[in-house]
């Protein structure tokens, strides 16, 4: 079990570390993403800023064991749903820290963003088909599968994407 395990909302001053995780996740894992690293590095630090600075609309937070930051999480209004609907996602543990139940720390905080937000009625989440680990917590958590898409990830792959919501 690891002890000392903290959650951080992340603010605009935290824009380089949230870069770097968001650059090494999908460096690592295109084939999980919707993007990959060429699209992502190329944006400006300002992109990176208001990132986390439009905190109505969505947050980022960073989970770190000690002073280590292993991983992050994202939790936003849907940009086609804003009024009732709220999408997690950009969900990172690094592989050494993966399988020790760290992410459960991340959806907390990010379905308790959500939550606190007006007007939400549904929360929205997805993986890629063969993402067995994504699925089982996303079932743990309640979220009940909606819909099968099939779309292109980061590393240039089309594969089908499972999508799941959670009424509240």
């Amino acid at each position: 079990m690891i002890d000392n395990i903290t959650v951080i909302k992340w603010t605009e001053d935290d824009w380089e570390v949230f870069k770097a995780m968001r650059l090494e996740a999908v460096t690592y894992n295109s084939h999980f993403y919707l993007t990959n690293f060429e699209t992502e590095s190329a944006k400006d630090d300002e992109y990176w800023k208001s990132s986390l600075r439009d905190t109505h609309n969505g947050t980022v937070f960073g989970i770190y064991v000690g002073k280590i930051v292993v991983g992050l999480m994202g939790a936003f209004r849907h940009r086609d749903y804003k009024i009732d609907t709220a999408i997690l996602g950009m969900v990172y543990i690094r592989n050494e820290y993966r399988g020790m139940s760290l992410s459960n720390h991340l959806y907390k905080v990010s379905l308790d963003w959500a939550k606190s937000q007006d007007g939400i009625k549904r929360i929205l989440i997805s993986h890629r088909q063969g993402n067995e680990a994504s699925k089982v917590t996303v079932q743990k958590l309640g979220f009940e599968f909606y819909e099968k898409t099939e779309i292109t990830y980061g590393d240039g792959t089309t594969d089908f994407s499972y999508r799941y919501e959670l009424k509240i």
